[in-house]
């Protein structure tokens, strides 16, 4: 389980990822560049926030075999870029 304080970040984090590698990934391999940047999440909880990100209209979530495999979009665009916030997720953009 993600620590609460640092759900905002996390969030923010798969967004601007997803953002920044074309737009669709699956929680697997969200997890290898997460923990490329630092961050240690487990796979299970990236698929728990995936849905939270679906659920806030960001993404858009597909189960694949036993993967979640997301799409961003458009609003999930514009918080990536900064023209947009949406509360529980990091303002600010993360990896810079």
């Amino acid at each position: 389980m993600i620590p609460a304080p640092i759900l905002p970040l996390i969030r923010r984090a798969i967004l601007d990822l997803l953002n920044d590698i074309g737009g669709e990934q699956s929680d697997d391999y969200i997890e290898v560049l997460l923990s490329g940047l630092g961050h240690r999440v487990a796979r299970r909880d990236i698929a728990v926030e995936l849905v939270w990100l679906a659920g806030e209209k960001l993404v858009e979530v597909a189960d694949v075999g036993p993967y979640k495999v997301a799409r961003i979009l458009a609003d999930g665009r514009s918080l990536a870029e900064g023209r947009l916030n949406v509360e529980g997720v990091w303002r600010h953009k993360t990896g810079d």
